[in-house]
């Protein structure tokens, strides 16, 4: 029997705006998306943690939601970045300019996954088998009705 190769994975974390999460739906959670207003980067996260942060500080102020996305990339695929420190010491992520994310999503293994939502009265993290592919909560819910 054939043997695959091991290549060693790394998940990474993404927040969004509503705009955004509607997008990688469209895009059957097989994207990296760029940021909104033109951004030349895209910031992933090495911590779910600060992924996290970042959503309730930033996203949902600014857009009255924010939303965390696990992504799951060969470390091949990000030997060419550098994993930068912003302000602490756990605070890590790649820096990708927007123009690479094409080539960047290329190379996910799987689809995107809903780990985390915020809004401003509530906030809960997705379980496990919460999220299918085909883009609906566990119960069926489509996924564009968690944003309302």
């Amino acid at each position: 029997m054939k043997t695959l190769p091991h290549r060693p994975m790394l998940a990474l974390y993404q927040t969004l705006s509503p705009v955004q999460l509607a997008a990688l739906e469209r895009a059957d959670w097989r994207r990296i998306e760029p940021g909104q207003g033109g951004e030349f980067f895209c910031y992933l996260k090495l911590r779910q943690r600060y992924a996290e942060m970042i959503a309730r500080q930033w996203a949902v102020p600014v857009h009255g939601a924010g939303y965390v996305v696990r992504l799951l990339l060969p470390e091949s695929a990000l030997a060419g970045f550098d994993l930068e420190t912003v302000a602490y010491r756990e605070h890590l992520e790649y820096r990708v300019p927007t123009c690479e994310l094409p080539a960047l999503s290329s190379q996910l293994v799987g689809p995107a996954r809903l780990v985390s939502v915020f809004r401003e009265q509530h906030s809960y993290s997705v379980p496990e088998r919460g999220v299918s592919t085909q883009g609906s909560s566990g119960d069926g819910t489509p996924l564009l009705a968690l944003m309302n």
